[in-house]
């Protein structure tokens, strides 16, 4: 009974702190939907990727620092505290609790929204997956700086794929649609995906979703792509040495693909998304390419939210206990 009054309560104090800080970052992230770093889409990707991380990060610390004490007393580390703080709401899994109704319903609905929100996303992948394996049975390899594989068939296909193993899927009907010219800025863009981890970040992204508030985690999704284009469309552009020859792609094979759409099902990175947007901004040579710091940035955020844990474990865990007793 104790040790599912503590789950409870724990799910409730993540929902709760995931909620509130994502209701704090939603003005930045509406602040970077408009005008804001229009010309540095690397950074604004970034920073839409820290921004949906914070709640995560935020959850995740407050519960670990809220749970420590009783799991250093049950441990040995340090005496029992329970005892001497019977006036208020307190976590533990060791002792029995009388769990308050309300606080209880909380967290159980919690746990039962963020259960089936992992759910939806195991799902995805799992399909992802298991379409990418079939696709790449049928193609061939070809070696290069990120291997491509060449994939027979009509959908028009030029996407940068793997968490680890980074590569990039090429359709021979999109490769046999396009120049020399084309191809390369093409390639070039799906290129500059795999250097930035896109498809690395996009997953931790879905995953630090989870925990925060689910309008923010679409819009910071949402921010972080639309961005994460541009980013990638730059890097061609720097690459190719014209950003109207890499526009020009971009216009062809957005049309190739709602041409053939009914095959192809879902635009791949190199298509339609913010087509005018980031059209305009190639041809304004606007947009600049620049070093992605998004996993960096992140981890250094988590690193300090780590250490600023350890260093106020016991104020944390009083806090949230007298929080929640207030509160329910």
């Amino acid at each position: 009974m104790a040790a599912l009054a503590f789950l409870l309560e724990c799910a409730a104090t993540a929902a709760l702190i995931g909620l509130a800080v994502s209701l704090l970052v939603w003005p930045a992230l509406l602040a970077l939907r408009g005008r804001v770093l229009r010309r540095v889409p690397s950074l604004r990707a970034d920073l839409a990727f820290v921004l949906g991380t914070l709640p995560a990060l935020a959850s995740m610390g407050v519960v670990a620092a809220a749970g420590a004490p009783s799991f250093a007393a049950a441990l040995g580390l340090v005496a029992d505290h329970c005892l001497g703080h019977g006036h208020h709401v307190h976590l533990c899994f060791v002792h029995s609790t009388h769990v308050r109704p309300l606080l209880a319903a909380v967290g159980a609905f919690s746990l039962a929204v963020f259960l089936f929100r992992a759910g939806g996303l195991v799902l995805r992948l799992m399909r992802m997956q298991a379409r990418l394996a079939a696709l790449e049975s049928l193609g061939t390899s070809r070696p290069g700086l990120f291997s491509i594989v060449a994939v027979p068939g009509a959908p028009q296909l030029c996407h940068a794929v793997g968490f680890v193993r980074r590569r990039i899927l090429l359709s021979a009907t999109l490769e046999e649609s396009l120049t020399p010219t084309e191809l390369r800025s093409a390639l070039a863009h799906e290129e500059a995906h795999l250097r930035r981890r896109d498809p690395l970040l996009g997953l931790l992204l879905g995953v630090a979703g989870l925990f925060a508030a689910p309008f923010l985690a679409r819009a910071c999704a949402a921010v972080y792509q639309t961005a994460a284009e541009e980013a990638c469309d730059a890097e061609a552009a720097a690459t190719v040495g014209d950003g109207g020859l890499v526009a020009g792609a971009l216009v062809k094979v957005a049309a190739l693909q709602r041409k053939l759409s009914h095959v192809a099902g879902a635009a791949p990175a190199f298509g339609a998304l913010a087509l005018e947007r980031r059209v305009r901004l190639l041809l304004d040579e606007e947009a600049r390419a620049i070093t992605a710091q998004a996993l960096r940035v992140a981890g250094a955020v988590a690193l300090a939210a780590g250490l600023l844990v350890l260093a106020h474990i016991a104020f944390l865990h009083h806090a949230v206990e007298t929080a929640l007793h207030l509160l329910f």
